[in-house]
């Protein structure tokens, strides 16, 4: 009978961490938002009262300042679309 000899299990947050770094980001969320097309994020950028080159900026590439005003643009604006979204065009009128 051949025995098979494993190597140490990681923990997952080795593999999280791995991830975050082959996609060059630090979070998720980060991961999440660099992801977003162009024409969102500059709704987003523009919400936030950000400039046109934070557009191309990775989450964590922003300081603190600037991902507080994203975040806060954010989550106005999905409290505010969550009643618009969702519904066909012939009831948007």
């Amino acid at each position: 009978m051949q025995r098979f000899h494993s190597a140490p299990v990681r923990p997952a947050s080795d593999s999280i961490a791995k991830c975050h770094a082959l996609f060059n980001c630090e979070t998720r969320l980060g991961l999440s938002y660099d992801n977003l097309e162009e024409s969102v994020k500059r709704t987003l950028c523009f919400s936030a009262g950000l400039k046109q080159r934070h557009i191309t900026l990775k989450l964590h590439e922003m300081t603190m300042h600037e991902r507080k005003a994203l975040h806060r643009a954010i989550n106005l604006l999905a409290d505010a679309l969550k009643p618009l979204a969702h519904h066909s065009l012939k009831e948007f009128r």
